[in-house]
């Protein structure tokens, strides 16, 4: 029977509520260094106090914002642009990140590949808590800009009025026209509104700000020109009544025109919302459906396990399961598109529309799919206003309007509303390529009813969340809800390459060791971790089961039991060198004839051939394969796309392919690494890693250097998952496929490199099956892709269609073939007097040119993905400018 893990508090907590009320924590907060802490543990100390009683926490963050208050578009911008460069510093901090992104962007001028997107994008996780109340103040500017338009509107009405009120001024002995600067005129037109009842007023708090700033650069233009009149005495009540009553109607009047233009927003975001959730919901859709063949895949692979002497009913298990592949792949393609290309969906309804998937669809099926793409790509959502506005920051938004990228009456109005934070004040997206810092400006929007001590501006904007509330129940949760819901879709459409991926292998003679890998290698090869961390495996199971959620700070201490004491100290234990994670020196793994095989005859020559072709550039090359691409025409551009980077920058990558990485045991390590690496910057000194009390913590002269060891910590485990990412690049084939072909189709003399190509050919069916794919597409006339499909699908019955289909290739010694008891098309040719034969891939795949993944490709770019968030969270605010250092602590926003 498994033991259940109890969860119990292992300190004694003093209330915190108490705690919060003392002045001690207030001050110890003012001098709260947050150099050495990050946006995850701020995260959490905020919500502390969010979760206790807050007015004293809340009074503080306000008299500190005073002291440098973001009242207009310039603050706002530098603000902005002093937490982006902070966040480029942070990037730039860690030598090896900073050249994959210089790597990324130069591959970039060539078309973005899915699998450099995954590894590379990072979820803004709580850093962008930074922001919102910068992207807040920028939503209330559009409130004033809105009543400046209106004002200017009516300028003539607007100037008499200013006119009139100063003469009613002076008249009782106040001169506007003596005001130095604006703050002597504020301080000079306070005293107008014991005069006149409706500059008082605070629902018309917003027309009153205006209207005195519209005063203020009246009076300075025309001062000279101003002809002060003293209003007669006997006529004075009744002109300072006649004027109040009709500023009164003037100031209703426009807030009510500015309220119904929010209201319309409103409603726009309401519309831009439902489609967004329509849009979640056919991806919910589809996802179930991939789900769906995902169960019959398996339970198909466990039959034909059985099935490998009947052949009959083994090809139609295989049939049915490639068509399933098939669909799968062109599904998971759809959710990869919506995640990370952009909405990019034009080159999968052309293609069905073709008929080129008629073969894997029914007709109705082909519809539903069709119908399907076409709303995703014509409805306007949230996220796509929002990634236009932001893509676009830097024009003018009437161009946003005028070229079509924001289209509809919606689009419009929404795009508009958030432009004066991304165009006028500067906030570009937290980070290139990261589709949850598109809904930054969107996660504001849904923050407008948690602000305390609303300005005029935001009241009016809480009375717009009213309002859409009313007609759509929780908006602000809906539209916080968005950032959650891309990164589920991430990390989803992660996990379903990976699983297709490793079906895909499941074919020809590989049948054997994908049986292997699943049974032997996924399972022994990480009982090493989990004797060793076998109470990491038991915490987290129990976290898992109970949903522990680390949300604020009195949760790592609630959680700290015996159990996440022994796994930090075993996660603190990362040895020095890095055979800790590999296959060979794995002791439940060493005895396993499979991976004598798996080393010795696949991973070895692979490699050693690898070395013969780029023995000059070993270093390059190596660092190369860390951007694998998606398809086999592809496969040697990072190699050359790179040549722009100096080679002196890139770091000694010659160990990277040394011994073959166990990938299972990386991305477990990581993450437990990552669920509790808080508990490492929040420790103090304390050996046995127990979290400091809040207020001990917030004092801590530690900080920053247990902030470094995690750092140290996790740049190392990325150096181990990018090498890994390289191998399983190199068994892929990449870098590869060129000089195969010119070796053993470009009459090369070199026996030695040409033997080598040939068993590994022969061995490394996953390279050879994409080294068929690059052969075809480079040798037949693809463009009649119906011919070609129909030719290849009879010719495993029919003599005369595979000589047909032989007949389309280019070079005269390969030939299509059909061994016996296999039902399948291989590629033969011979060479140095030797037979090679490469399984031919599905035919979506062929015709699409794709490169075949390896399945731990998928799961260790998702793992790298983790690994660079941490470190950035962790660099970040001690790379914030000595400017704003502090000010940055007091404008972080937690749960609204």
């Amino acid at each position: 029977m498994k033991k259940h893990l109890i969860l119990t508090a292992g300190l004694a907590l003093t209330s915190f509520g108490q705690n919060i009320k003392s002045q001690s924590i207030l001050d110890e907060y003012k001098k709260f260094d947050i150099n050495g802490s990050s946006s995850e543990v701020m995260y959490a100390i905020e919500n502390d106090f969010r979760q206790s009683p807050n007015k004293d926490f809340v009074i503080l963050k306000s008299n500190e914002q005073l002291k440098y208050p973001l009242k207009n578009e310039r603050q706002v911008q530098d603000y902005i642009a002093s937490f982006n460069t902070s966040l480029e510093v942070a990037k730039k901090d860690i030598q090896m990140n900073e050249l994959i992104w210089k790597a990324e962007n130069e591959i970039r001028k060539y078309g973005v590949n899915v699998l450099s997107n995954y590894a590379l994008a990072l979820p803004s996780k709580h850093i962008t808590n930074f922001l919102v109340p910068a992207i807040q103040r920028g939503h209330e500017l559009y409130v004033d800009r809105e009543f400046q338009l209106k004002l200017e509107k009516n300028d003539a009405k607007v100037d008499q009025m200013i006119v009139d009120l100063t003469n009613i001024l002076y008249t009782k002995g106040i001169d506007l026209t003596t005001a130095n600067d604006e703050a002597a005129f504020n301080n000079l037109f306070e005293l107008a509104h014991k005069r006149i009842p409706a500059l008082g007023k605070e629902e018309y708090g917003v027309f009153n700000k205006e209207l005195t700033k519209r005063a203020y650069d009246f009076i300075k233009t025309n001062r000279s020109d101003i002809n002060l009149l003293k209003v007669k005495v006997d006529n004075y009540r009744k002109t300072v009544k006649e004027f109040d009553l009709k500023l009164t109607e003037f100031q209703k009047n426009i807030t009510e025109e500015v309220t119904t233009e929010l209201n319309n927003v409103g409603e726009s975001i309401i519309k831009l919302n439902k489609n967004q959730n329509e849009i979640f919901e056919t991806l919910d859709g589809i996802q179930q459906r991939i789900t769906d063949n995902n169960v019959r895949i398996k339970q198909l692979e466990h039959e034909m396990n059985g099935l490998q002497n009947n052949i009959g009913l083994l090809k139609s298990k295989q049939d049915e399961h490639s068509v399933l592949i098939a669909q799968n792949s062109f599904q998971i393609d759809i959710l990869s598109g919506y995640t990370f290309q952009n909405l990019n969906t034009n080159q999968k309804i052309d293609a069905l529309a073709k008929g080129h998937f008629d073969n894997v669809f029914q007709p109705g099926e082909k519809e539903k799919l069709l119908k399907e793409l076409n709303e995703i790509k014509t409805k306007e959502t949230i996220i796509s206003v929002a990634s236009g506005v932001e893509q676009y920051s830097s024009a003018i938004y009437g161009g946003l309007v005028n070229s079509g990228i924001l289209k509809g009456e919606d689009a419009v109005k929404v795009g508009k509303f958030m432009s004066v934070v991304s165009i006028v004040s500067g906030a570009a997206r937290v980070y290139a390529g990261d589709v949850s810092g598109l809904t930054s400006i969107v996660s504001g929007i849904g923050g407008f009813s948690g602000k305390p001590k609303p300005s005029a501006e935001m009241q009016m904007l809480q009375k717009m969340m009213n309002f859409m509330n009313e007609r759509f129940n929780r908006i602000d949760e809906n539209l916080r809800r968005i950032d959650s819901k891309i990164d589920a879709l991430s990390e989803t459409t992660l996990d379903m390459y990976k699983t297709m991926s490793l079906s895909f292998q499941f074919s020809f003679d590989q049948m054997d060791r994908i049986i292997w890998k699943t049974d032997i290698l996924n399972k022994k090869a990480t009982m090493l971790l989990f004797q060793d961390y076998e109470k990491c495996r038991e915490l987290t199971d129990a976290w898992d089961r109970i949903d522990v959620k680390l949300n604020t700070y009195a949760d790592y201490q609630k959680y700290f039991i015996q159990e996440t004491q022994q796994c930090l100290q075993s996660l603190s234990n990362l040895p020095n060198n890095n055979f800790y994670f590999t296959v060979a020196t794995n002791r439940y793994l060493k005895d396993e004839k499979e991976i004598e095989y798996e080393i010795k005859e696949i991973y070895n020559p692979t490699k050693e051939l690898f070395s013969l072709y780029y023995d000059k550039d070993i270093n390059n090359a190596t660092f190369s394969l860390m951007f694998p691409f998606n398809m086999s025409s592809d496969a040697n551009k990072p190699y050359y796309l790179l040549s722009n980077i100096a080679s002196q920058e890139i770091p000694d990558q010659t160990k990277a392919l040394d011994d073959l990485y166990n990938f299972d045991m990386i991305n477990e390590f990581v993450d437990f690494s990552m669920r509790l690496s808080n508990y490492f910057l929040i420790k103090g000194g304390n050996v046995n890693f127990a979290p400091l009390k809040l207020i001990d913590y917030l004092r801590d002269s530690n900080k920053s250097i247990n902030n470094d060891l995690v750092q140290r910590r996790f740049l190392k485990l990325n150096d181990i998952t990018r090498s890994a990412i390289a191998q399983q690049s190199l068994l892929a084939g990449h870098l590869l496929l060129d000089p195969i072909y010119n070796s053993l189709f470009g009459y090369s003399t070199d026996l030695k490199t040409n033997n080598l190509a040939i068993k590994v050919l022969n061995n490394n069916k996953l390279l050879a099956t994409n080294f068929s794919t690059y052969l075809i597409n480079n040798n037949i006339d693809m463009s009649d892709r119906q011919k070609v499909e129909t030719l290849m699908k009879n010719a495993l019955s029919d003599e005369k269609a595979l000589a047909d289909l032989n007949s389309l290739i280019g070079i005269n010694d390969i030939l299509f073939v059909v061994y016996k008891n296999k039902d399948k098309l291989y590629l033969s040719f011979e060479r140095n007097n030797q037979k090679i034969k490469l399984p031919v891939a599905d035919f979506n795949s062929l015709f699409d040119n794709k490169m075949i993944n390896t399945d731990a490709t998928y799961s260790l770019s998702q793992t790298q993905q983790n690994i660079n968030s941490k470190l950035i969270d962790l660099k970040l605010p001690k790379n914030f400018d000595g400017k704003h250092k502090n000010i940055f602590k007091y404008y972080y926003m937690g749960d609204q």
